[in-house]
């Protein structure tokens, strides 16, 4: 590593000194080693000069101390003036090996400081580029230190010393008793810490923070956390972003799908008003008569009344549909949910010739789930069916065929649809729930993959496999706890 060049004035004290240090030796008498005082001159030289010019120093010191002995003695030997000259030449030998030595150290020190320096450096950068700060926490005394990265997240300048009042302070109210809890524990060293949590900064600023510690142990055997927090801000603004959309684009599907199920709509809705307009005539004729039949004037009544509250379920169920709102999971019956789905479908399910088997298992526990959302999952399945029957020509006489089963599999309730059609070749199943993927010449692709988004959003899986001479589509979804529990 090259050494800094001295000053000019520093070079030029070094040369008079060396001068000075000649002159007395060369041209006095007195009875000292004059010579060793080059030593001073070496090491004041080592400190400011490279190596180079330092060793062709300590060269000019021993002819110097030689060409002093020769001015002085002549070439004539006395022990005496002799001793202190070979004593000089050692000395002036020994403090240039000490200097290279020095300088070699100090070399390293400085390469050492300078990839501590760079390796802070690339590792502020580092942080400032993933929004990541360190932290770590002694125990049991709780004091902390942060980077200046984790600083800044918290919305403190780089300076300011960590403490758990800090933190609460910038926390979000909510979330203070989840900080102070996952503190406790890492007082009490019981493990790792990982935990997401909100901050609200001044200025009403809201980030969201991912909060991960591992238990270290120091050379004495204590306990103490390396952490980092993380500023997931972006990450969860963009995964609502996407959830906004999903509910959109589902809302748009279920909206289209209306738009196909308008005969059954149709249909579902025509039934009880004529219903309710055949009890309403009914019950004019048995007041109409010379002497009313009340008791079957209130029986016609009563039809109207539950032909109403069958009109405005269809209506509430088609509402449902048609809303967009947040999914609400509840705890929900399954196979109610179908035979709801199935009774909607069911002008659908008359337009052509075919063999409906519905095979509900009894005593089917409870899953959580949004009804709208797990109705929407169905009608698309069922539909697809159908269509699917329809344009390979299923008729009545090749068989065609439905099958809507639920069955319970140890912690999961598993809900099949089952066709007669043409089926799907084994290298599609597994392309079926991509975006834009169809079968179909008109389909949009995009039916499927909103119901595994659905699914997925709800803890369970759907799948498709080829059973010829059609196709089986199977959704499982996981059962309530307490449900689970129970069963257990």
């Amino acid at each position: 590593m090259p050494r800094r060049q001295g000053y000019p004035a520093h070079t030029a004290l070094l040369l008079l000194l060396t001068v000075a240090i000649f002159a007395i030796d060369a041209f006095t008498r007195l009875d000292t080693a004059i010579a060793v005082m080059y030593i001073v001159v070496l090491m004041l030289a080592a400190s400011i000069w490279p190596r180079t010019a330092a060793l062709a120093l300590s060269v000019a010191c021993v002819l110097l101390t030689m060409s002093a002995y020769l001015i002085a003695h002549g070439f004539t030997v006395h022990p005496s003036p002799a001793g202190r000259a070979l004593v000089s030449i050692g000395a002036i030998g020994i403090a240039t090996w000490l200097a290279i030595k020095c300088q070699d150290t100090l070399d390293r020190l400085r390469q050492r400081q300078e990839a501590l320096r760079r390796s802070e450096a690339f590792l502020a950068g580092a942080q400032r580029l993933t929004r990541t700060g360190s932290f770590g926490i002694k125990v049991p005394d709780g004091s902390m230190v942060w980077s200046e990265e984790a600083a800044r997240i918290f919305g403190y300048g780089g300076d300011a010393a960590p403490s758990m009042e800090r933190i609460l302070e910038r926390t979000l109210p909510e979330d203070r008793a989840a900080v102070r809890a996952a503190f406790g524990r890492a007082l009490a060293c019981e493990g790792q810490i990982d935990f997401a949590h909100r901050l609200l900064l001044p200025g009403g600023l809201l980030r969201h923070v991912h909060v991960l510690a591992e238990v270290s142990r120091d050379e004495y055997g204590d306990c103490e956390y390396l952490g980092a927090i993380t500023d997931i801000t972006e990450r969860v603004e963009s995964e609502e972003q996407l959830h906004r959309s999903q509910i959109q684009l589902a809302h748009a599907a279920r909206v289209s799908t209306l738009g196909e199920l308008a005969a059954s709509v149709a249909h579902e809705v025509n039934q009880p008003l004529t219903a309710i307009l055949a009890n309403a005539k009914a019950a004019r004729r048995w007041l109409a008569r010379p002497e009313p039949d009340l008791p079957e004037a209130m029986a016609a009544l009563d039809g109207i009344v539950q032909a109403s509250e069958r009109a405005g379920q269809v209506i509430r169920r088609i509402r449902a549909l048609a809303r967009r709102a947040d999914p609400e999971h509840r705890p929900l019956d399954l196979n109610a949910l179908v035979e709801e789905t199935l009774e909607l479908l069911q002008r659908e399910l008359e337009r052509s010739p075919l063999e409906l088997r519905v095979d509900l298992a009894p005593g089917l526990p409870e899953v959580v789930g949004d009804r709208v959302e797990l109705q929407q999952v169905l009608i698309n399945l069922v539909m697809n069916a159908l269509q699917a029957m329809a344009a390979a020509g299923a008729t009545g006489a090749r068989g065609a065929r439905l099958e809507v089963r639920t069955l319970f599999d140890g912690g999961t309730v598993r809900l099949s649809v089952r066709d007669s059609g043409p089926g799907i070749p084994d290298s599609d199943c597994a392309r079926l729930f991509e975006p834009f993927f169809s079968t179909k010449a008109d389909g949009m692709g995009l039916g499927l993959s909103i119901c595994r988004s659905i699914i997925t959003k709800h803890g369970g899986q759907i799948g498709a496999r080829s059973t010829p001479p059609g196709c089986t589509f199977h959704v499982e979804l996981p059962v309530t706890q307490e449900t689970h529990a129970h069963e257990q």
